[in-house]
């Protein structure tokens, strides 16, 4: 875990051009820069600050030990060059290891650097990845230049940072799994997570929990899943999420269990209250382990649990009946615990958390 002693805080300008910097250069999944996006200022989960100047190639990688969130947001780097211009640049997360499975996907930004003293500071948005608290985050980058001012095209550096700054960041010499040679203790760098949905019973995704929105942003239904089998000598575990809100998919996700270029599952929630006064539940597995997968409404008492046996091909699941959580609660037990059906301003009643004295809270 970073100390609040050892890791430093990045200068509150520096901040302040990073936020500038994800409004006009926040990096799009494989393409260029997304303008005017809304910044929406995650808690910084770990930082050392930048010495304003662009020093380390970028076939220089680093890495976080000791991650101490649970998601991987907005990272923001500086770069600066000799020979000013646009540039594409590109930066991959990784667990464990240079070539463990991917957080996220790859993040592109096309900016242009200005000539030296000057510095930019680009802000790639990872959207919230899952990322196991303590584990190991790495960060690789490439680069090239589009279009020169001066016709004369070079090389991309990025702000290596004033030294050591703490024990936790670290740049390496290259890239060579499993973690490359240490070339220096620290990287200009800022890195941020997304905030978790509040309150009692939220979902909080993680690597083995994927969060599906119901209302935009709320995470309110929890999947997750286990699987065994007894191919191969025999393999169980927990099942890996992959958000998808990086591609604006919000509603489902998908799942992996063996690898995390070779995804098991598609699972969906479509809220189909106005038709049935039900949420449907659609799952795909293109596998014939076995499997339990769970969806659970984080809000109300209400789950729902699908299996499929071992050496078993996986039949779809439309599930057209499979949370019945539409409309108001009724009472407590129609709310998931400790929340409680309480009334609101807008005379209807909904499940909330209680007031810090127990009971339902006042309400304007």
């Amino acid at each position: 875990m970073l100390s609040q002693r050892a890791c430093l805080p990045v200068p509150a300008s520096r901040i302040i051009l990073a936020i500038l910097a994800g409004f006009t250069a926040m990096a799009s999944p494989g393409g260029n820069a997304l303008l005017a996006q809304t910044w929406f200022g995650p808690p910084q989960v770990a930082s050392c600050p930048f010495s304003g100047q662009g020093n380390a190639g970028l076939e220089h990688g680093f890495y976080v030990t000791g991650y101490p969130g649970t998601n991987l947001s907005l990272v923001t780097l500086g770069y600066s060059t000799s020979t000013p211009g646009v540039f594409s640049i590109s930066l991959t997360a990784r667990r464990s290891a240079f070539d463990g499975p991917m957080i996220g996907v790859t993040q592109t930004a096309t900016i242009h650097v200005p000539a030296p003293p000057a510095e930019t500071l680009v802000t790639f948005d990872f959207a919230g990845a899952p990322v196991t608290p303590g584990d190991t985050v790495t960060f690789t980058q490439t680069g090239s230049e589009l279009l020169s001012d001066n016709d004369s095209f070079g090389i991309l550096f990025y702000d290596a940072g004033r030294g050591s700054c703490n024990t936790s960041i670290f740049e390496t010499e290259g890239t060579s799994p499993p973690l490359d040679t240490v070339a220096g203790a620290g990287v200009g760098v800022a890195i941020y997570q997304r905030s978790s949905p509040v309150g009692p019973t939220a979902c909080v995704a993680s690597d083995t929990v994927l969060c599906v929105d119901d209302s935009p942003g709320d995470g309110r239904f929890k999947v997750s899943a286990s699987f065994q089998t007894a191919q191969g000598g025999g393999r169980f575990g927990k099942g890996q999420a992959i958000p998808l809100s990086q591609l604006g998919v919000v509603r489902g996700g998908l799942l992996w269990f063996f690898a995390g270029d070779n995804p098991e599952m598609l699972f969906k929630i479509v809220n189909g209250c106005a038709i049935n006064g039900h949420y449907w539940a659609f799952l795909s597995a293109t596998t014939n382990v076995g499997f339990t997968v769970t969806v659970e409404d984080t809000l109300r008492s209400s789950s729902k649990t699908y299996t499929n046996a071992d050496l078993m091909a996986a039949p779809p699941v439309q599930d057209t009946s499979a949370l019945a959580s539409c409309g108001p609660c009724r009472t407590n037990a129609d709310c998931r615990s400790p929340l409680l059906c309480c009334s609101t301003p807008i005379l209807t009643t909904a499940c909330l958390a209680p007031a810090p004295g127990g009971g339902c809270p006042l309400l304007p």
